[in-house]
């Protein structure tokens, strides 16, 4: 029998074979999957249709998705935590976890020089091709420019990580001084998670290895060394929808190619009712923080 402050679920997303669990912290909110892996491990998760990793061969899907990405990339660079970087001269930024580079190419396309790190062998070539300087790896196997990067970008991928605080202080190593780390991961404290438990869609079980909460993830910044954080929480357009479609099917029914993308199109239809119930039943689905490497390191902290 489970302990009462866990979450048990298939993967409803990929059908990795077996069942999973999220052991939660009674005192801090935060969430750990088990059974628990290492880093060579994580690779079994991921098929090889895997959504974030795969590069669009039709016309048709790849002219579709191109417009939904302009969308949302117009979109994200006017929130948290992109929204940061408005008004910063271009330089150096480093996307970890990058899938097929869709953030970094629009970014390098308005003037910085983006590298990105990313373990998926195909989706590394994706972005090579598309002119992104891109790391085959992890940030523990990767080689970085220490003090080489303005911003450190995890876009929903911390949560992929085994070891977020150790990957925190290894961003902290790459960023100049005043620096900034922006991060976006599901938000392990939103009604939704409460409601849904293991049918919610953004536990996504597997893949996520650690679930954030909003307490949580500003500790990991401070023990990192990182100061100015500031935390917000946003609404997904997919979030509800897709956990609705969690309970009545179990599963994910358009997990890639056209129909995923349709359907995402669709969701954005229903976030007036997701706004709506944020406002009456608390924390939205998505949390975003921004921190910055101090001018000066403070006493006792290591790189």
């Amino acid at each position: 029998m489970l302990p009462p402050a866990s979450i048990s679920s298939p993967d409803r997303g990929n059908a990795t074979p077996g069942r999973f669990e999220v052991a939660i912290c009674d005192d801090c909110g935060a969430g750990v999957s088990l059974p628990l892996v290492g880093p060579a491990e994580l690779g079994a998760f991921y098929p090889s249709g895997y959504g974030p990793h795969n590069q669009l061969e039709r016309p048709l899907v790849a002219l579709i998705s191109k417009v939904i990405r302009w969308w949302q990339g117009f979109l994200a660079r006017r929130r948290t935590p992109l929204a940061a970087l408005r008004g910063r001269e271009p330089g150096r930024g480093l996307d970890v976890g990058a899938g097929r580079g869709d953030v970094a190419a629009d970014l390098a396309a308005r003037g910085w020089r983006m590298t990105a790190v990313e373990p998926s062998p195909s989706a590394a070539a994706t972005m090579r091709r598309r002119g992104i300087d891109a790391r085959e790896g992890i940030l523990g196997t990767v080689e970085l420019e220490a003090g080489g990067y303005d911003f450190v970008l995890f876009q929903h991928s911390l949560e992929h990580t085994t070891d977020p605080l150790e990957d925190l202080h290894r961003a902290y190593a790459a960023l100049k001084a005043g620096g900034l780390v922006l991060i976006s991961v599901p938000n392990f404290g939103s009604w939704q998670r409460r409601l849904f438990a293991g049918n919610w869609f953004q536990l996504d079980l597997p893949r996520h290895r650690v679930h954030f909460a909003g307490a949580t993830l500003e500790r990991a910044l401070r023990s990192a060394g990182f100061e100015q954080v500031v935390l917000e929480r946003s609404s997904s357009a997919v979030g509800l929808p897709a956990s609705l479609q969690y309970v009545v099917a179990g599963r994910c029914l358009f997990p890639e190619g056209l129909r995923l993308r349709v359907a995402a199109g669709l969701c954005a239809l229903t976030l007036p009712i997701t706004l709506v119930l944020d406002r009456v039943l608390g924390e939205p689905d998505t949390l975003h923080a921004v921190a910055e490497r101090p001018a000066q390191a403070a006493a006792g902290h290591s790189e």
